[in-house]
């Protein structure tokens, strides 16, 4: 018992050793230009609740990229999710749950409906979500005379964004997402047609039934994410492929947890990759670099850490044998 407890922990220390690796640096190369803004303890909570938003709707994107389907909508669907369900809500003077109900229903029928034009059309979903990104970007500057909302002016709706409500939203979600992969039918399901489609089916899984079930859940996710997303900035309406900027975002933690789910499980990796590049990206505003430069900075960090993860075999093993050359040399 102690023995795998202990095995966990080393586990666990692996799993979150990159977003710590990346705290740490950052902070001294701060010190080091007599730059407090990272040490403070909002700096801190500023860096773990922006990692709320990317990590949810990094679970969102990670769903369906676990079967190969490449989904460009979930920014869209965040965006015109929070337009209608925000305005809905301050329409009708409703609560924040009942914020939270409309719009994660609103976000599933948009996310089932992107599902439904896959199974009937066949057609990839890269293509299909291309369409359905245009088609809702439309759609934002149509809903409520194009004003978009600014759900952060009603403090009182905006409590999910807010501590502790965020944390617990956090925690909740992660379980779920852990229990759905690893615990149900579907997570079952989802792992065999990732790995083998057609042995799958041929055993009997059900793959349409199974495509459906993935963006209800995706649904219900960017749900989530809308209403966070709401509370925090002005959502206005999108336009040429614009919403896809915040599904981009959300991929590098998508990349990292991926490879960092070995140590542990998926929905652990995907959040310690969202510290982590969060953690560079608001030490990289600290230190006064421009958003230009910041782009191309987390650019070649996702490069350089996925090639390091992609051939870590091969550096492994020109290593082994450049160390057994100098012993036999020597």
């Amino acid at each position: 018992m102690q023995a795998s407890m202990l095995k966990w922990a080393v586990n666990l220390l692996k799993t979150f050793m990159f977003p710590i690796a990346v705290y740490l640096s950052i902070l001294i190369i701060t010190l080091l230009m007599s730059k407090t803004g990272y040490v403070s303890f909002g700096a801190f909570d500023r860096i773990v609740r922006g990692s709320v938003l990317t990590t949810i709707t990094a679970y969102a994107i990670a769903l369906p990229l676990s079967g190969g389907r490449w989904d460009f909508a979930p920014g869209i669907i965040i965006m015109l999710a929070g337009i209608i369900g925000s305005n809905l809500t301050i329409d009708l003077g409703l609560g924040p749950v009942m914020l939270l109900a409309i719009t994660m229903a609103v976000a599933i029928l948009l996310s089932l409906f992107e599902g439904l034009l896959y199974v009937w059309i066949r057609v990839p979903t890269i293509i299909v979500s291309l369409g359905v990104v245009m088609m809702y970007e439309a759609i934002s500057g149509v809903v409520y005379g194009g004003s978009g909302t600014q759900l952060f002016m009603h403090a009182n709706l905006t409590i999910f964004a807010r501590s502790p409500w965020i944390y617990i939203l956090l925690a909740v979600v992660m379980v779920s997402f852990y229990y759905l992969l690893g615990h149900t039918k579907f997570g079952y399901d989802t792992r065999s047609l990732s790995a083998n489609p057609r042995l799958a089916v041929n055993m009997g899984v059900k793959e349409k039934k199974n495509i459906l079930l993935t963006y209800l859940v995706v649904g219900g996710l960017l749900g989530i994410s809308a209403v966070i997303n709401a509370s925090t900035v002005l959502v206005s309406p999108a336009g040429n492929l614009s919403s896809t900027a915040l599904m981009f975002s959300s991929m590098a933690p998508v990349l990292m947890g991926l490879h960092l789910a070995q140590f542990t499980n998926l929905p652990l990796g995907i959040f310690a990759g969202a510290l982590g590049m969060n953690a560079l990206s608001y030490g990289m505003v600290v230190m006064g670099i421009n958003s230009s430069l910041q782009t191309v900075v987390i650019g070649v960090f996702i490069v350089v850490f996925m090639a390091y993860t992609t051939n870590q075999e091969r550096i492994r093993t020109y290593l082994n044998r450049t160390k057994a050359g100098r012993k036999a040399s020597a």
